[in-house]
């Protein structure tokens, strides 16, 4: 044989090659869409019949497709749909024709996938903390951040090239993750992973019309779903709700990468250099919390989030990022998720404050003294100061009343919390509970209450309030400001101080 029949032989062998996996991908297809049922029968002629093949060419693809587990091949007998449960659904094929003809099942299953792993390689990966490891995961995630931010990124064709790369980094970071776990399991998932991150940006990036479908997709009509097909009702494909509907969907792709988003990357990429097993994992959470809503809806995740703060060194990113970090985290976790409580005298100015507080902290606002007992109004109106026996059940309805905060919600309550063993009942119902000294002299606390009408509290009683009054000590959750000064300042004040609180310098 000459070198040219050798050519031409090779050449051959290829395009057959490439005409089978094109006859692959058809009938893949077809089999993912329903348009050819579980329980289908097919044999190597009705394919050679309908799509104009070789035998040869058709019996290799029944056969692949038997490899992939959508047929049952059996000899002389044919080939039949199998139900999707028997399904190779790692295959990448397989996961590609889910991604073109079922895209939002396919991605709810991959996501939930991620959320299976990634938070548990998260924790691996911590705990581990190779060198290399960290360190490609810290670049990565800079990169990531910095790509996000590029003034074209939002640019359906300038942008194109920025988006292509911020794929291809992103898709190295979580490859990296899940190799820094040491596992090789986690490690062989890598490749689901890498496929449901480049569909999002790729073909359901929300700045524009997808792009257009691959080669592989079959053109024209398909036919209407069939039994046992990964499209159809409930699968969450064709109208129906909308991106937003409820917890089982994944969000299309931002316009330009959420800020927050890329926070989360940092952070995980210095938990895992930190050796914060437990911190690296609230990251990994809230990165897939993201992707479901857009923002963190979940109140044990952000709950987690905040916890792992707690211990995260912020002095080891780069100067320039730690002040937008704390601040984007602040947001995030929330100020109001613990119950704060203005303490202080009467006439210190707790319900002003603890009420403009409330609302800039998007918090619920309770007065202490609603929960008073009728017998104890009746008692301090009489001019009868309360003793640690009255006090009691007063004190427990409002720690009742803080036990019941959802993390989410948070709280802001007025209480005089006099004692310190009146604070620890507080602080038993919810032990994050921040206290808000208001401190006044006894000379302007009773000027304020003389002048006060329409209010049970008599002037006569301040003094009794200040023989028992304990100031907050150093170990306590809390922190002390003038009550003369404006009620706007100590909003701020008390604000800046829980930011601290959340994200530690």
């Amino acid at each position: 044989m000459s070198d040219d029949e050798r050519g031409d032989t090779a050449n051959s062998g290829e395009a057959a090659r490439g005409s089978t996996a094109r006859i692959v991908a058809e009938l893949g297809g077809q089999i993912v869409d329903g348009g050819k049922p579980r329980g289908f029968h097919l044999t190597v002629e009705a394919v050679t019949e309908e799509l104009g093949v070789t035998r040869p060419m058709a019996r290799e693809a029944l056969q692949t497709l038997h490899q992939k587990g959508l047929v049952n091949l059996q000899p002389r007998i044919g080939a039949t749909v199998q139900a999707l449960g028997d399904w190779d659904l790692l295959d990448p094929d397989v996961i590609a024709w889910r991604l073109q003809r079922a895209p939002d099942s396919q991605m709810r299953s991959l996501t939930e996938l991620r959320e299976t792993i990634e938070p548990r390689a998260a924790r691996l990966a911590a705990g581990r903390r190779a060198a290399e490891i960290c360190h490609d995961l810290i670049s990565l995630a800079h990169e990531l951040h910095a790509l996000s931010t590029a003034a074209d990124f939002d640019q359906p064709e300038a942008g194109l090239g920025i988006r292509k790369r911020f794929r291809d980094v992103d898709a190295l970071f979580h490859r990296t993750l899940l190799r820094g776990s040491g596992n090789e399991l986690l490690v062989r998932l890598a490749h689901p992973v890498e496929m449901a991150l480049n569909h999002r940006i790729d073909r359901d990036w929300a700045g524009g019309d997808p792009l257009p479908a691959p080669a592989a997709a079959v053109s024209g009509p398909h036919p209407a779903p069939g039994p046992g097909s990964d499209t159809g009702p409930g699968s969450g494909v064709g109208p129906g709700p909308g991106p937003d509907s409820g917890a089982g969907t994944v969000r299309r792709y931002p316009v330009r990468p959420q800020p927050a988003a890329m926070w989360f990357h940092v952070g995980l990429a210095h938990a895992v250099d930190q050796g914060l097993a437990a911190t690296a994992e609230s990251f990994a959470e809230a990165i897939l919390a993201e992707i479901r809503y857009g923002h963190l809806q979940d109140p044990v995740v952000r709950e987690q989030l905040r916890a792992g703060l707690v211990r995260f060194n912020v002095d080891r990113l780069r100067a320039t990022d730690r002040a937008p970090f704390r601040e984007a985290m602040g947001e995030i976790v929330g100020a109001g998720h613990a119950p704060v409580v203005v303490m202080g005298v009467s006439g210190s100015g707790k319900s002003t404050v603890g009420k403009l507080l409330a609302a800039s902290l998007r918090a619920p606002f309770e007065e202490g003294d609603s929960f008073h007992s009728p017998q104890n109004i009746d008692r301090m109106a009489r001019g009868v100061p309360l003793d640690d026996r009255s006090r009691s059940p007063w004190l427990a309805a409002i720690a009742r009343r803080a036990a019941a905060t959802p993390p989410e919600e948070g709280l802001v309550v007025t209480c005089s919390a006099l004692k310190r063993i009146y604070r620890e009942v507080l602080r038993a119902a919810h032990p994050d509970t921040f206290f808000v000294h208001l401190v006044i002299d006894e000379a302007d606390a009773t000027a304020r209450l003389s002048g006060r009408g329409g209010h049970f509290m008599p002037a006569s009683l301040v003094a009794s309030q200040f023989d028992a009054l304990e100031p907050l000590e150093p170990d306590e959750a809390g922190m002390t400001l003038r009550a003369d000064l404006p009620p706007l300042q100590i909003v701020a004040e008390v604000q800046a101080r829980l930011a601290a609180r959340r994200i530690p310098a």
